[in-house]
């Protein structure tokens, strides 16, 4: 159930992983993470990680500013006096006491908020649960982080390569990259693209590694972050059974093949009719499309030779893409070729819409 309460050890589950589950069910209430005599609170509104007063450690975030010497030891002194003394908050007394303008001061709290959330990244021991129910209230929060994101920085700091190395399939399973509906949305820097690039062409992890240009530390880094998202899994075939031979309906590199022959087709029928107005006419159609084909295609463009440019991750999988997927791109082709075809009628007239059609089933491209 959605909103019931659950709990677990961060051997069994690390942080990063509890934190992508959190999101992607969309979950809002408290978490507490408990390790020896240690405990940290943590409270989500739909999936986000609300950086609340409760959260916060006050005292400490004052000292960071000493230390960064953003503040004087006598000024952060003053700012915990008088908020001790009308019970506010250490961010509002340092406001109204003039000693950072507010645009400073919220980002040096984000960053102090963030940075002690890294440590628990490396927690192999200890225990959390999970209670459902609202957010602190408005007033008692500071602002909104996005998980993804903050999985992302968490990662690239880590320094434990053992729990790393636990949460790895084997280095012989062969491996499964999926491309999961929030793939676009992640800021991956330009190794981890790399990494994820490199990943849909091997078989296995050791020929991954053996592949990588990252070196082994960052190599197992950046697949630890892939299977905590949910992108990179194991793909164990049962005793005995022979990998099923693969459909070309099941290919997102064949798939995007076709539309792209169909799409080229399309475009010089338009380009003879129209002129250079063509790549106007089907760019503003799919521009228009894009809001609604969802977040596995906004990277969605028309090429100057009429081919079809998505987002990298779609061609990855290499046929081992759930079910799921596999139709949403498929859905995703089949409108992309339908906006062209209506964009056609829109600017030329339903005769050239028929004729652009049979000109496709002429050239095979139907």
């Amino acid at each position: 159930m959605k909103d019931a309460p659950f709990e677990g050890r961060l051997a069994e589950k690390p942080f990063p992983r509890l934190l992508f589950e959190l999101w992607t069910r969309e979950r809002s209430g408290r978490l507490r993470l408990r390790r020896e005599d240690e405990e940290r609170l943590l409270f989500f509104e739909t999936g986000r990680l609300v950086l609340a007063r409760e959260s916060l450690d006050e005292r400490g975030f004052l000292g960071a500013l000493v230390r960064k010497k953003v503040l004087r030891p006598e000024q952060a002194e003053s700012a915990g006096h008088l908020a001790a003394l009308k019970g506010l908050s250490v961010v509002k007394a340092a406001g109204e006491l003039g000693l950072l303008s507010p645009l400073p001061l919220w980002n040096l709290l984000e960053s102090f908020f963030v940075r002690r959330l890294f440590i628990l990244f490396g927690w192999e021991e200890g225990g959390f649960d999970f209670e459902p129910g609202p957010a602190p209230p408005a007033e008692s929060r500071f602002g909104l982080l996005e998980v993804h994101d903050l999985i992302l920085q968490g990662i690239r700091q880590m320094q434990n390569d053992r729990l790393i190395e636990r949460f790895l399939p084997g280095p012989d399973d062969p491996i499964r990259v999926s491309v999961p509906y929030f793939l676009p949305l992640l800021a991956l820097d330009p190794h981890e693209r790399y990494a994820l690039n490199l990943l849909g062409e091997v078989p296995s992890l050791r020929s991954f590694l053996s592949k990588s240009e990252l070196g082994a530390r960052e190599s197992r880094k950046a697949l630890y972050a892939f299977a905590c998202l949910g992108v990179l899994g194991a793909s164990l075939p049962k005793a005995g059974e022979s990998p099923a031979a693969e459909a070309p309906a099941s290919n997102p590199v064949r798939m995007l093949e076709a539309l792209n022959e169909k799409s080229v087709c399309l475009f010089r029928y338009v380009s003879k009719e129209a002129g250079p107005v063509a790549q106007s006419i089907l760019g503003k159609a799919l521009d228009d499309l894009k809001p609604g084909l969802g977040p596995l295609f906004q990277s969605l463009a028309l090429l100057p030779d009429g081919r079809i440019e998505v987002d990298p991750s779609l061609k990855l999988g290499n046929g081992r893409l759930s079910a799921e997927i596999i139709r949403k791109i498929q859905r995703g082709f089949d409108d992309i070729l339908m906006a062209e075809v209506l964009a056609v009628r829109k600017s030329l007239g339903p005769a050239h819409e028929a004729a652009v059609v049979r000109n496709m089933e002429k050239a095979g491209c139907v």
